[in-house]
């Protein structure tokens, strides 16, 4: 606030803005004169000795100013206020002045409580504005009683020729080197309108202060209101982003499970698959021990090889079964892979909103603390939703790896399959010419069974990495219910923060009343 160094006592247009805080009640000023008892012999007064307090001006408003140099406190508010001693000093040398020049009505108290320097000591402390003063009371009493002196005794100690003075004439004669009543009286009554207009002064300038304090308090309250209604709608946000998270984090839980027991089904018609194509060797081996009498048996080893034809095609179905089943798979680990985007999405958000919670918290200062470290612990608990969400992606990884190299086993089994398929058949062929061929259909039957061999080894292989996948499931089952608690926890911190922030608000609604 920038303050003139001018001369003048009342306000000008540069020090509108002093005016527009320090507003001025006339009917309390009128109350305040009428508390101290101001009245129009007090104006006589006063008025008559206009020339002391001319005179007294000058000295008096250095001292004052000499008193402010040696406060640290006054000298920071003066800086504040814009306010230089030398102003300060100018302005209360017109101050002093003023106490003989009236006219003292409301106006007169209004330009003087308004006094360059006054609003600075008032918000340096009570005691800095009112030992202020001191100087003034010590110097204008003296020159009062000089003045008075003056009057009722000549310089050689005798009453003066013409001893009337102020509210009448001496009635007693004052013995040599004596002050009379009256002298004492005159300067009474003078020191006592001095006062009471400094009283008025001072009760108008702490009151006018104190309400501009309680207008600032209340404007700091309202701001602080205004900053509690936004962490609300900010942890309101977060609120419902967090119960999203929830939401979203309970369907990977029960996806996970889904496929915890799809993977399971799988490992079952894999073995099946492994106890079939076991089946299936052993027939070649049995055909292979007795090819040497497929001339008696030539019957019988057509029905074998017409069995031997079904239960390859069972195989090559179950075969066909565990592929879509692989692929089921695949589709789930992909719809994993978009929830964890999900997840980590929401975490970004959540570390976001903690940011500006926590941007929000040392806003509000002290008030905040509290706030701030509950806002810490949830960006915490985001940055660790965000790290599972990568351990998932890992296990995911893994998953999709198995699956497509299940899918890979599982191709070679069914092209396997297929050529099993084409010897038997051939077989059959040649079970009709078995008397012409038996080498051949031996030859060939061994090479079935070689074939179903591979195959048995091929299902083990599909079996194990089955096996891998069901505990890679589990374990992303069991990731997702970590996440899910971690989600809970969250969730209830930002409650916790939300009663917090209530609490604050709560605490500035009482300060405010």
């Amino acid at each position: 606030m920038q303050v003139s160094d001018g001369a003048a006592i009342g306000v000008g247009a540069e020090y509108e803005d002093v005016a527009r805080e320090y507003e001025v009640d006339r009917a309390e000023i009128e109350r305040v004169k009428t508390a101290v008892g101001f009245d129009e012999r007090d104006e006589r007064l006063l008025a008559s000795q206009s020339t002391v307090f001319e005179g007294v001006s000058g000295p008096l408003a250095a001292r004052y100013a000499d008193g402010l140099r040696t406060s640290d406190a006054v000298r920071r508010s003066l800086e504040d206020h814009g306010t230089s001693l030398e102003g300060v000093e100018r302005a209360q040398r017109e101050y002093v002045r003023s106490f003989g020049r009236g006219p003292y009505d409301a106006q007169f108290f209004e330009e003087r409580v308004r006094t360059p320097g006054f609003p600075a000591l008032l918000e340096a402390g009570p005691d800095a504005f009112l030992g202020s003063f001191a100087a003034y009371y010590e110097g204008v009493l003296e020159a009062l009683a000089d003045d008075v002196k003056s009057e009722f005794v000549e310089e050689d100690g005798s009453e003066p020729t013409d001893p009337a003075v102020e509210g009448g004439v001496a009635e007693e004669r004052a013995p040599d080197g004596y002050v009379p009543i009256e002298a004492v009286d005159a300067v009474a009554e003078r020191a006592l309108a001095f006062l009471r207009v400094a009283t008025i002064d001072q009760q108008l300038a702490v009151r006018l202060n104190a309400r501009a304090y309680r207008e600032r308090v209340r404007d700091e309250l309202e701001q602080q209101e205004t900053v509690r209604k936004n962490v609300g709608d900010s942890l309101e946000e977060l609120s419902v982003s967090a119960e999203e998270v929830s939401d979203s984090s309970q369907d990977i839980s029960e996806l996970a499970d889904e496929q915890s027991e799809t993977v399971s089904n799988v490992a079952g018609e894999i073995s099946n698959l492994s106890a079939t194509v076991e089946e299936i060797a052993s027939n070649a081996e049995e055909v292979s021990s007795t090819s040497e009498h497929a001339q008696e048996i030539a019957t019988e080893s057509a029905d074998t090889a017409e069995h031997a034809i079904a239960k390859m095609e069972r195989v090559e179905r179950a075969s066909t079964d565990v592929t879509r089943d692989v692929e089921a798979l695949r589709e789930g680990v992909r719809k994993i892979d978009d929830i964890i985007e999900v997840i980590n999405t929401i975490a970004d958000q959540t570390n976001l909103l903690a940011l500006n919670a926590s941007i929000e918290a040392a806003t509000a200062g002290e008030a905040g603390d509290g706030f701030a470290v509950v806002a810490k612990e949830v960006k915490s608990l985001a940055e660790e939703s965000q790290e599972e969400s990568k351990r998932i992606e890992r296990l995911v990884d893994e998953i999709r790896r198995s699956t497509r190299e299940t899918v890979e086993s599982l191709e070679t089994a069914n092209e396997e399959v297929a050529d099993g398929v084409d010897l038997v058949e051939e077989t059959v062929d040649d079970l009709e010419r078995i008397r012409e061929a038996v080498t051949e259909s031996v030859q060939g039957i061994r090479e079935v069974a070689a074939a179903t061999d591979d195959q048995a080894a091929t299902t083990e292989e599909v079996a194990s990495t089955t096996d891998a996948v069901m505990e890679g499931v589990r374990e992303l089952s069991d990731e997702v219910r970590e996440i899910v608690a971690a989600n809970e926890q969250q969730t209830a911190m930002i409650e916790e923060i939300t009663d917090e922030v209530r609490r604050l608000s709560d605490e500035d609604d009482l300060e405010l009343r």
